[in-house]
């Protein structure tokens, strides 16, 4: 996500020829970056068990799911960006991958940049979970 030159709506990277980016369906298809397009302050993260409705569009029921797997609010999808636009936070691609809050955060010492590099690179642990299982379910 660090370098493909910052999110684009999906249809116009799909016109370029490739496939939408996390960033992208973040920052154009959810109604919580919307206030981040439009210049206004994003409402902040809650402490409940769920975020807002109203942030997640298409997506709630998934939000929803995952929440209750993760026990714990989906934090801020996006938040404003160097140039003003919105971007994809590091804490809900923490939270997306399954990973326990701060895992990456709350490293000392890492920019954002190589947050986002290291989740990037890294295995979601639910997935890895079943790819084990399945190979040792063929002997291999």
């Amino acid at each position: 996500m660090g370098s493909n030159g910052g999110a684009r709506h999906p249809e116009e990277r799909r016109r370029g020829g490739h496939g939408p980016t996390l960033d992208d369906e973040a920052c154009y298809l959810l109604p919580y970056s919307e206030a981040i397009r439009e210049g206004r302050e994003p409402e902040p993260a809650v402490d409940g068990p769920n975020s807002p409705a109203h942030w997640w569009g298409e997506y709630l029921a998934a939000i929803r799911q995952w929440e209750s797997v993760a026990g714990r609010a989906a934090p801020p999808p996006t938040e404003v960006g160097r140039r003003g636009g919105p971007r994809v936070t590091v804490e809900w691609v923490e939270w997306l991958m399954g990973l326990p809050l701060g895992y990456v955060t709350a490293v000392p010492g890492l920019t954002r940049g190589q947050q986002l590099q290291i989740l990037g690179n890294g295995v979601v642990p639910q997935q890895a979970t079943v790819a084990f299982a399945a190979l040792l379910d063929t002997g291999v």
